[in-house]
């Protein structure tokens, strides 16, 4: 059942995302409360993109080239409409995680990592579950807010946090498509 419930929400997380994607490509605007050039924290302020690098130093940065003979076999996969270019994303679900890829050229690249638990961090420390003072201490309070969701920009990497009751409950790295 909860992994059903895991599944449900990542697919209506990426139908946010994808819809999201369109809406910013075809023109429109979107609500915020900061600068549209968001550094992530000082740790990251050198660097040109948000980066997620995991388990033993796995690139899991949105854009990164993936593999399964880096990332192992997938507790379970499916195919979704592809956001971030022609044809079909690929989803990888490897339980506390989920990659969604898509085909570029002869390569399959990470378009996001969506976090399903409090197993996994990102490389700053943050999970969900964590009080969001942890979220502002790690990246800061240069982000864009839309109702409880916090969005940092860098680069290309988009790393967003949804607060709820002052409590992380959603983490997602995206590509962002331009």
């Amino acid at each position: 059942m909860k992994k059903a419930l895991a599944v449900i929400v990542a697919i209506i997380v990426i139908v946010a995302i994808c819809a999201g994607v369109y809406f910013l490509t075809k023109g429109g605007s979107e609500e915020t409360n900061a600068s549209a050039e968001n550094t992530v924290s000082t740790a990251e302020a050198n660097e040109s993109t948000i980066k997620l690098i995991y388990d033993g130093g796995k690139d899991m940065t949105p854009g990164a080239v993936f593999s399964r003979d880096i990332f192992g076999q997938e507790e379970s996969y499916s195919e979704v409409p592809s956001c971030a270019g022609q044809g079909t994303d690929k989803v990888y679900n490897y339980g506390s995680y989920e990659i969604t890829a898509y085909q570029e050229g002869d390569e399959e690249k990470i378009y996001s990592v969506y976090f399903i638990d409090d197993q996994i961090t990102t490389t700053e420390g943050v999970k969900i579950s964590d009080d969001s003072s942890v979220m502002f201490e790690k990246y800061g309070d240069n982000y864009e807010q839309t109702g409880n969701q916090y969005k940092y920009t860098s680069g290309n990497v988009e790393l967003a946090f949804i607060v709820e009751n002052d409590f992380i409950t959603s983490i997602t790295y995206t590509l962002v498509v331009q």
